[in-house]
């Protein structure tokens, strides 16, 4: 499952980078899609699933996950929605601001992963148990391949060495298996014993920022606005159609 995350998220970035323009044209409807993927099987899946747990203090999670995604955009500029919101030439110390926001977002999405029981949820498109983590894992999936294509798009656009580039690239690849081990590692302590639900719920929180912050920015501009909702409208269908139970 870890190898999936990591090797998945380093190989669309490099046919990025060879597929560079091509893939550069269609970031919009790439980013739109999955968001729209992303959202579905979040509302779903993996809320309800979340939800179905005893526990009055998920909520509470969850607003801190949309918080926590607000202060980390400070750092990364927003391209975790698919886009770094800057002007002119950017400097290392901002690249290194930028790239920790973004390592950050995706190593506490990684951290809930392997923090899950079996559920009795019969997903058939599940084989070996029917694991709630690869519906999660899914999820995150959905999320991180099209951000791994938008940072190649954005290193290659300030121009960075092949050799810094793909050293990032590979941080970014490794950052939510690392996310997994600490979370399966707090789990086990005393204190942590029973946080698989709320770390799931902060990373939902997180999820929800970004997917509906996405949406409602494509649906307030003008331009190309009947694409959008006819690409968004087809990544839910999509998720409904592949995901469902």
């Amino acid at each position: 499952m870890i190898e999936v995350l990591f090797f998945s998220v380093l190989t669309v970035g490099v046919i990025t980078d060879f597929l560079y323009k091509k893939i550069e044209k269609y970031k919009p409807i790439i980013i739109s899609f999955s968001v729209a993927l992303v959202l579905t099987l979040l509302c779903t899946h993996v809320l309800p699933e979340l939800f179905s747990v005893e526990n009055n203090q998920l909520g509470y999670y969850l607003l801190a996950g949309f918080v926590i995604q607000i202060l980390l955009e400070l750092l990364s500029k927003g391209i975790e929605h698919g886009h770094v919101h800057l002007h002119g030439e950017i400097s290392n110390k901002e690249l290194i601001v930028i790239f920790t926001g973004l390592s950050v977002h995706s190593f506490i999405e990684g951290m809930p992963i392997n923090t899950f029981e079996e559920v009795g949820h019969n997903h058939s498109f599940i084989e070996n148990g029917n694991s709630f983590s690869w519906i999660y894992l899914s999820t995150i999936l959905i999320h991180k391949l099209p951000i791994a294509a938008v940072l190649i798009i954005f290193l290659n656009s300030i121009k960075l060495n092949l050799t810094k580039k793909f050293t990032l690239l590979i941080i970014f690849a490794l950052s939510s298996p690392i996310g997994v081990y600490f979370g399966e590692y707090i789990i086990n302590l005393d204190y942590f014993r029973n946080w698989s639900t709320n770390l799931l719920a902060i990373s939902c929180g997180m999820l929800l920022h970004i997917t509906t912050l996405l949406i409602f920015e494509d649906h307030h501009q003008s331009k190309g606005k009947v694409k959008n909702i006819i690409t968004i409208s087809a990544g839910i269908i999509t998720g409904i159609l592949i995901f469902s139970t």
